[in-house]
Order: structure tokens, then sequence, then C-alpha cells
């Protein structure tokens, strides 16, 4: 027994380039053993992925078959637009000349009915003796021309209302024959073996992946400042793309970072062969080194940096990470971008200008706050907006609850930066030892009416071997610093007046051995 059904679409996982569908809806079963036919499945379900659930009862095969079927389709839209603009119009035309003739007719009655009463006056006045020839001649003169003139023109409205209806019938057919022409089309269902010992109603759940479908996590962050304290409001949204041509209609969205179909097999292991050797004569007397530029690869405020030529994806920390809306949402499948909100949270926060001369002169308000939400956060755009609006857009990178997390939003134009940078170089000539000193100074200016408290932060470098040292020059450094971090970032603390400007001097120095080489 075969038996034919429509399963309603619940829940959607959205992965990230692929979705899962699940349909489920209760069906009545008669005892053992019969055949379902679920209709109503898209094109690009994948085959191998289809599962199927039976409570009280039991799946024994499940597969999808495809078959084709000639429809009748609608006209594309711009073709159906154009056919229903020149249908319109020879509709138009052809009503204005058949009013033209229905006027011509009107018009043909009324000068035969003029004619009539001017030859019935003519009777009525000749039997009274009151005749008058010329006057009566210039009135029929007149209705003749009058009444040619009608016929002529209501035969070449006839005419021309006979060729518009044969055009538009003409029009019609070859609209018909255009819009009206069979093209396959793909018909998609799954058919389930199923067995239920004792009949009666069941719910059958059945799931399966689908390509073409994607999503991306997106924030808006406020920040809100008063004398007291500041927060900030944190807004997660999912932006979601699909087009696997069946509508996510009022459906639970689930937003998973899992990637399932990613490889997961242990490399195979190799012999590793370590050996000794000698030290070269030029190994024994030279200190290779080098100086390099170094991210740091942590979480929250410093963030998480990724090679350039990466692919595009999420950075979930190497966690799978699964959000669920807050409401069910409906998305096309259209392949435009559809968002959907998560989740949000107000955080206490502390705000300050920060200044990094060595890559802006800029002065910028910076944020910090503690991940308080239900979730992990995970990288990606945020929209900041302060008390006067909207200031720009960032990108978050990836924290964990609890984290701290560091965003800037936009800049004070009311504070400058620049900076100058002199560097030497000495050689003892006894020793041989090579010492690099670099001094740099700041120049800060408050061009505004009000106060305001500025951090500077500047770097040095951070020596890893005993042959190179780094020192901060205490003498040429004012004021001094309030933090030196072990990564080598040095932290100035000024108070700036209204329409004032500051320096800061700062200085360091590399020494290193006459056997280092690289510097």
């Amino acid at each position: 027994m075969r038996t034919s059904i429509l399963l309603p679409l619940v829940k959607v996982t959205v992965l990230e380039d692929r979705a899962l569908i699940e349909r489920s809806g209760e069906v009545t079963l008669p005892q053992g053993a019969t055949r379902l036919l679920v209709d109503g499945l898209p094109a690009v379900a994948v085959d191998r992925s289809l599962q199927a659930k039976l409570t009280g009862g039991m799946v024994t095969q499940a597969s999808l078959r495809r078959s084709m079927r000639a429809v009748l389709p609608e006209a594309l839209r711009e073709q159906h637009t154009e056919l229903a603009r020149r249908g319109f119009e020879h509709e138009q035309a052809l009503e204005q000349a058949q009013a033209e003739v229905r006027r011509l007719e009107v018009k043909r009655n009324l000068m035969q009915a003029a004619r009539a009463e001017v030859l019935r006056a003519i009777a009525e006045r000749t039997g009274a003796g009151e005749a008058d020839p010329a006057r009566w001649k210039e009135q029929l003169d007149t209705l003749r021309k009058e009444q040619t003139a009608t016929d002529d023109a209501l035969r070449q409205a006839r005419r021309h209302e006979a060729r518009l209806q044969r055009q538009h019938q003409q029009e019609t057919r070859d609209i018909l024959s255009r819009t009206e022409r069979p093209e396959p089309t793909l018909d998609v269902r799954a058919e389930l073996d199923v067995s239920h010992a004792a009949g009666g109603p069941a719910t059958l759940t059945l799931t399966y992946l689908v390509p073409c479908a994607a999503w991306r996590p997106a924030y808006r962050a406020a920040l809100r400042s008063t004398p007291e304290a500041a927060t900030v409001t944190l807004e997660c949204e999912a932006v979601v793309w699909q087009n696997t041509g069946e509508a996510w209609k009022d459906v639970t969205l689930a937003f998973s970072t899992a990637r399932p179909t990613l490889g997961a097999t242990p490399p195979r292991l190799q012999d590793d062969w370590l050996s000794l050797r000698d030290k070269t004569v030029r190994e024994k007397q030279v200190v290779d080194v080098s100086i390099r530029e170094e991210a740091l690869q942590t979480t929250g405020e410093a963030g998480t940096t990724k090679a350039a030529d990466a692919l595009p994806g999420m950075d979930d920390g190497g966690e799978p990470v699964t959000l669920t809306a807050t409401h069910k949402a409906t998305v096309p499948s259209d392949g435009e971008a559809h968002r959907v909100a998560l989740f949000a949270f107000t955080s206490p926060a502390s705000s300050e200008l920060v200044a990094c001369p060595e890559q802006s002169p800029l002065v910028h308000r910076v944020a910090r706050f503690d991940n308080t939400g239900p979730a992990v956060l995970l990288a990606g755009p945020v929209d900041l907006v302060r008390e006067k609006g909207y200031v720009g857009r960032a990108q978050l990178k990836f924290s964990g609850r609890g984290e701290r997390v560091k965003l800037g939003f936009g800049s004070e134009d009311s504070l400058r930066v620049s900076r100058q940078v002199d560097a030497g170089e000495e050689v003892a000539r006894i020793t041989g030892r090579r010492t690099r000193t670099q001094r740099v100074k700041l120049f800060v200016s408050n061009m505004g009416a009000k106060p305001a408290d500025l951090a500077v932060e500047e770097r040095m470098p951070v020596s890893e071997v005993e042959a190179v040292e780094v020192a901060l020059l205490k003498d040429a450094t004012k004021p001094a610093p309030t933090k030196v971090s072990e990564e080598g970032i040095v932290r100035f603390q000024l108070n700036l007046p209204p329409r004032s400007r500051q320096t800061v001097a700062f200085g360091f120095t590399v020494s290193s051995a006459a056997k280092v080489s690289g510097l």
C-alpha cells in the first residue's frame, strides 16, 4: 500500500555552507508494513543525508526519488511584463476605435432624424401656404454634406476597428503560444518503507542536508556614557542566505559552526629520527638573530590573527557552537541576505581615549567590557553606535563567555598626535659591541574646549636571546610611563587641558655583542 503525504518544515539548522532541514508531522498508519511517499522536497537535497524516524514504529528503508514532469510555467518576469504592456496597449487602442464607431453611429442617426424633421416641416409649411424653398434647399444641402462626411468617417472607423480586432486576436494567440509552452519540472520525493505493529497515529520526522545555504554572525554595539559610568549594549544577529528552492516559513532556526564533512582521520605516524652533530666554526662564532613582527595568538581583547590568504569562514575558537534564534523566522529562497536576531546583553564598560601614534595620528575612543551574554562571541563585523549615532564598522574577534572584549568607537577630532623618530647606532672599538638607540618624540594637542585624559601607547622590541639586550632610556623618557608590558608596550597617561599641547619623549637601546648578526 502506498500513501502520499506532505510533511511541514519545522526546523532548520544552518551550517557554514549548507543547512540541515527537519520536517515533522503526524501520520496515520495501518497495521503492518506500508510505503510512505513524502512529496515536496527540494531538488538539491543530498541523497545520502536522508534520515527518517517514526515514533512507535520502524523505518526499514529510506531513499530519494526524482522524476520529470511537464508543467505550464508562467512567463519570466521581464517577458510577462512586456507582454502585459503590449496587450494593455492593444486593448486601449481597440476600446478607442470602438468608442469612435459608436460616436459616429450616433451622429449618423442624428443626421437622419434632422433630415426627417426638415421634410416634415416642408410638408406642414407648404400646406399652410408658408413655403420657403430657398431656406429649405440650404438646410437639405447642409444635412446631405454632413451625412456624407459622417458615412465616410464611419466606414473608415469600422475598417480600423476590424483591423485592430484581428491584430489583437493574433497577438493573444502569440502570447499564449509563447507562455503556455510546457517545460519539464523536477519532482523530488522520499520513499519510506515503514512498519507499525498496532497501527494508528504516529509522528514521522525526516531530516536531510541541502547546499546553497550559509550564515555569518553580525553585531551592533552601542556605547552609552554618563559621568558616573559607561555601558555597552551588544546585539547579535545571524545573516542568512539561502537559495535551496524551498521557502523556510515560520520555522525554528538554529545556527551552527560545526563542519561535519571535514576529514577527521588522524595522520599516519612516521618515524622521526633525531641526530647530533658538532657545530660549525661559524655557528660557534656567530649568533644569527632577526627582527620580526608577531601578533599575539590569544582571544578576547587582543583578538586572533589569521593568514591573509585564508579562506573566508567563521572563527569559533576550535569548538563547535550552536546558537538558536529567539523567535520563529521566515527566510525566502531568493539568495538575498536576511537578518535573524539571536541575543543581546548590556555590560558595564570602561571607556578611555587611546592613541597609537605609530599606527595613526588619530585618537580613538576605546571601550572594554566583559562578555556577559548567553554564548560566546564569534568573529564577525560589528556596527558601532554612540550617543550621536552611527560612527563606523569594526571587526569583533572571538571572545569566550566572561572574557574581556575591546572595541574602538571612532576617533576624537579635537585630539591629534604627531610623531618624530630619531635613530642612531654606535660600535665599541675594543669589544665591537653594537648599540642602536631610537628616540621618539610625541606632540599631543588638545584643540577642544574641554579637558581630556589620554592614554598613549608606544612599543619597543623584546629580546629572546641573551646576546641581545633591550633597555628603556629612563632619562630620555619623560614623563615616566605608567606601565611597560612584557610584550614591549609602553603606556603613558596624560591629562590635557583645553587648547593645550604636550610633548612626550621616549627612547630605548638595543645592544648586541659583536658575534650577533642579522640586526
